[in-house]
């Protein structure tokens, strides 16, 4: 493709689109405050040792290794609560920079590098299902978008480690997938089938086979065996029997799951990511993509498996639709082969026929974007999410400042009190990106247990 101003005009504006809603999400990270689990976690090494809050972890609640790696270590342990900010905002950065790492693994060229990055990250931010729980809530970001992070160094890295046949990448490879799986069971089903789909394919085409794809596919099924047969993983799943469902219950409720997500968020993410890699087909159809070369319905039927599994397990162990922490990972994981299945509609013969001005797609790409901005301003009401609408609007009204003078008004009444039960006043101010719960009047509550636990209180009551 000619390198005219038109082309570059579209590329430049899906690239200040991108920047358009890092932005917002980069600032909010300074204005998290701890949470829920947050809270319990960050006191478990006052009294065991690192290996025994695992151990104990493992046999009592989940195999969660490496979200609770994360979460006992949480920086407001050591009471750096500026820590948390550093956190919210690398999970933010790391997904970027995993994202340019990958494509730039396989596209080989800066150029379409940043164009794709820029097309990812967009869509990810702009359509997540919880930004919350991705972002700003450590309990659910260590579990759920770090998995989503390290796959794309994984991608990356399993790439690079082919090509140049690199040690380093292929131990690299190794370290990633064993913390994936550490991450969540949905992570771990979908690296599971990444490489054993990698490991067939390899075999099939080079009719012998490969020794790395096979020592990952062991490795990988000895940790997730190693998960399935967690002690607390059972005594979870136990604990919700009355709610377990059928097969055939489990499989419809699957169904239905996915039909809600494909409408929810695939369409939108779809049309926005068919109208980036349009405008560089070109340069698409000179790269050689070997893993993408089998038939657009072998990946439609990839994709639909993806949502399938995606949904299935939570179902299945504990009878509830998955929550949408664990749907970012879905949505995640379809964000993927919704940029394979545009790539491999753009590619086709057809296309060469269709001439359409740079310009009227970014007119196309503009009014798609603002008109659902707009018109789903409050998505309580439709159940959708909006992300780029609320970032700005904690902003620019001034909430996001309003909630952290807040919570800082309530630390400095747990601090200087005396007393071993304390009434603070409710949270009048919630940033719909930021915040997830308040403290309830009850002390039985969870949340309310953490807090007083953490500041060696007896009860942290609110009172309104």
């Amino acid at each position: 493709m000619k390198s005219t101003f038109p082309y570059k005009f579209f590329n430049w504006s899906i690239i200040i689109l991108f920047l358009a809603t890092l932005f917002p999400l980069l600032l909010l990270s300074f204005y998290s405050e701890p949470i829920l689990d947050d809270y319990v976690y960050a006191i478990k090494l006052l009294s065991r040792s690192f290996l025994d809050v695992q151990v104990y972890e493992y046999m009592y609640w989940g195999s969660r290794y490496t979200a609770t790696g994360i979460l006992i270590t949480n920086p407001i342990y050591f009471g750096w609560f500026g820590g948390y900010h550093v956190l919210s905002f690398l999970m933010i950065f790391l997904f970027v920079l995993g994202s340019n790492f990958m494509f730039y693994q396989i596209s080989g060229n800066k150029k379409m590098t940043v164009v794709l990055m820029a097309a990812f990250c967009f869509t990810y931010f702009f359509m997540l299902p919880d930004i919350t729980s991705a972002f700003y809530w450590l309990a659910g970001s260590a579990t759920y978008n770090l998995g989503n992070i390290l796959s794309l160094f994984f991608i990356g890295s399993i790439i690079k480690a082919k090509k140049c046949d690199s040690y380093f990448y292929k131990i690299i490879a190794f370290v990633l997938v064993f913390l994936i799986i550490g991450c969540n069971e949905i992570s771990m089903i979908y690296i599971d089938v990444f490489i054993f789909l990698l490991f067939v394919y390899s075999y099939f085409n080079n009719k012998k086979i490969d020794v790395l794809y096979l020592s990952l596919f062991i490795f990988a099924g000895a940790l997730t065996l190693l998960i399935f047969a967690s002690p607390g993983n059972q005594l979870r799943s136990s604990s919700t029997i009355a709610h377990h469902l059928s097969l055939s219950q489990c499989i419809l409720k699957t169904i239905k799951k996915s039909i809600t997500i494909i409408v929810r968020y695939f369409i939108l993410v779809f049309i926005i990511q068919l109208l980036v890699l349009f405008n560089i087909r070109e340069w698409l159809k000179k790269r050689n993509f070997p893993y993408l070369k089998h038939s657009i319905a072998f990946f439609i039927f990839l994709l639909l498996a993806v949502l399938f599994l995606g949904s299935f397990p939570s179902l299945w162990s504990v009878g509830f639709f998955p929550p949408l922490r664990t749907v970012n990972v879905i949505f995640f994981e379809m964000l993927i082969f919704s940029m394979i299945i545009a790539h491999k509609i753009v590619i086709m013969p057809y296309f060469d026929t269709i001439k359409i001005s740079p310009y009227f797609l970014v007119v196309i790409l503009f009014v798609t974007i603002f008109s659902y901005v707009f018109a789903i301003q409050d998505k309580k009401s439709y159940d959708l999410t909006n992300n780029l609408y609320h970032s700005y609007k904690d902003i620019v009204s001034g909430d996001m400042i309003k909630y952290k003078k807040e919570m800082e008004e309530r630390y400095e009444v747990i601090r200087n009190s005396k007393e071993d039960t304390i009434y603070v006043k409710p949270i009048k101010i919630k940033p719909e990106t930021i915040f997830r719960s308040d403290l309830k009047e009850i002390n039985d509550h969870f949340y309310n247990k953490n807090m007083a636990n953490f500041f060696g209180k007896s009860a942290i009551i609110l009172r309104k």
